[in-house]
């Protein structure tokens, strides 16, 4: 009986740490303009919507959906699109940032920003990197 009472009490603690977690990631960047028919997870997208890292943004065959990132780096999703805001590392004050995104299909614009940095784009296809 104790050990039944011991495991709730864990699974408890180890829901609000994770609740807490996620609750407490600092937004990358916001969504600039939406047409119908996108999603950022299981949320329906609007203007304005922040976005965080390992945020996956879908459109339809009508949707489309533009970001501006806190790097002013840039992305634009088209129609029947996915794709994974894997990593994203900014550091204003060092200079040094690191971006990550997985498109796994559809088509998408990324504008890089003014940091020096390095981007890492996968595609089912093949992986693009570049630094600098």
């Amino acid at each position: 009986m104790q050990s039944r009472i011991w495991i709730s009490a864990l699974a408890l603690a180890v829901s609000f740490a994770l609740q807490s977690t996620a609750s407490n990631a600092e937004p990358i960047g916001r969504s600039t303009g939406v047409k119908p028919d996108a999603r950022v997870n299981t949320q329906t997208l609007a203007t304005g919507t922040e976005v965080n890292a390992n945020d996956t943004i879908a459109t339809g065959n009508s949707g489309s959906a533009d970001f501006q990132f806190v790097d002013s780096s840039s992305l634009k999703v088209g129609p029947a699109s996915t794709v994974r805001l894997d990593r994203f590392v900014y550091d204003p004050n060092k200079g040094t940032a690191g971006v990550a995104i997985e498109a796994s299909r559809g088509v998408f614009r990324f504008a890089t920003g003014s940091q020096n940095q390095s981007y890492k784009v996968k595609t089912p296809y093949g992986t693009l990197g570049v630094r600098g």
